[in-house]
C-alpha cells in the first residue's frame, strides 16, 4: 500500500480513500491487518484496517455496489486534538467519521443525515480486521443464545458457545448494543462493542475463498478475524431516516495481552 498519502496523528494512521483507519498503536501492539499487497486508493478499497460500511451493508438493500460507496470514494480528512476525523457528502448522504485512541484500543464513530427530501434505509457498519497470530487458535465469545444467521449455510440459529473458525465463517448475528464480542487467539485478547447497533458479524474467508483474493497475500487469511459491529434494521431491511434526520454508530475496541493484563 502507498503510504504517501496517510494522515496520521495521535498513534493512528489513516487514508483519504475512504476514511479508511489503517493502523492503530497500543501499548500491546498494532491492532489491525493490512494485507501486504492490498490496493488503495478511490475506487480500491483497502483490504484489512477498519473499512466504512455506508450506507448499505453488502448487498441486503438491493444495491451495489457491495457494502456502499463509503468506502470506495475519499473523504476530506482532518487531524482533531484527540485523533482523526473525516467528512464525506455523496448522494444526498452527509457522512461523518472520527477515530480516536484509547489507552489500549480505539474509539470510532460513524454517522449518516438523510438529505433527501424523503424518507429511506441506512445500514451502517465497521468491519474491522483485527491482526491476531493464527486462525487456527482463534474464537469469539460472548454472543451466546443471540439470533445469528449463518450466511454461508443460510441457516438460522442461536450462537451456542465459541464461534470457531476451519473454513468460510460469515455469521450475522443479532446482538443488542453494548454487547462485547471478545475475540482471542490464545495471546492476545481484543473486546469489542458496538454503539447504537443492532448486530455482530464475524468473517474470515478461508483458505478456499481466500485464494482467489487477488488483494490477499498468500497465506494472510490465517493473521485476521472480522468483528463488525452493525446496524442492520429489522429483517436486515435497515433502518427508515426522515429527512434531516441522522443516524450514528460507535465502536470500541479493546487489545489486551498477558504482559500487560
Amino acid at each position: 500500500m502507498d503510504t504517501q498519502d496517510l494522515i496520521t496523528a495521535h498513534g493512528l494512521a489513516a487514508h483519504p480513500a475512504g476514511a479508511h483507519l489503517v493502523s492503530a498503536g497500543t501499548p500491546g501492539g498494532e491492532l489491525l491487518f493490512v494485507s501486504s499487497v492490498t490496493g488503495c486508493g478511490a475506487g480500491t478499497p483497502i483490504r484489512g484496517g477498519v473499512p466504512l460500511i455506508a450506507p448499505w451493508f453488502g448487498t441486503l438493500l438491493g444495491e451495489e455496489p457491495a457494502h456502499g460507496f463509503a468506502r470506495r470514494v475519499d473523504w476530506e480528512c482532518r487531524v482533531t486534538g484527540t485523533g482523526l476525523a473525516a467528512v464525506l457528502d455523496r448522494d444526498d448522504w452527509h457522512l461523518t467519521f472520527s477515530a480516536d485512541p484509547t489507552p489500549n484500543g480505539i474509539f470510532v464513530e460513524l454517522s449518516a443525515r438523510n438529505d433527501a427530501p424523503g424518507t429511506r434505509p441506512v445500514q451502517l457498519a465497521f468491519h474491522p480486521y483485527f491482526g491476531v497470530g493464527d486462525i487456527d487458535d482463534c474464537t469469539v465469545t460472548g454472543l451466546d443464545g443471540e439470533a445469528v444467521l449463518d450466511r454461508v449455510t443460510g441457516a438460522d440459529g442461536r450462537v451456542g458457545g465459541a464461534i470457531t473458525f476451519n473454513g468460510l465463517v460469515d455469521r450475522i448475528i443479532t446482538a443488542p448494543a453494548g454487547r462485547t464480542a471478545t475475540l482471542t487467539d490464545g495471546t492476545r485478547t481484543v473486546d469489542v462493542t458496538g454503539r447504537g447497533t443492532d448486530s455482530v458479524i464475524v468473517w474470515n474467508p478461508g483458505a478456499e475463498n481466500a485464494a482467489g483474493m487477488r488483494d490477499l497475500g498468500e497465506g494472510e487469511w490465517r493473521r485476521f478475524v472480522c468483528v463488525e459491529p452493525a446496524l442492520l434494521g429489522p429483517d436486515l431491511a435497515g433502518v427508515p431516516v426522515v429527512p434531516g434526520e441522522t443516524v450514528t454508530i460507535g465502536m470500541t475496541a479493546q487489545l489486551t495481552v498477558p504482559e500487560l493484563g
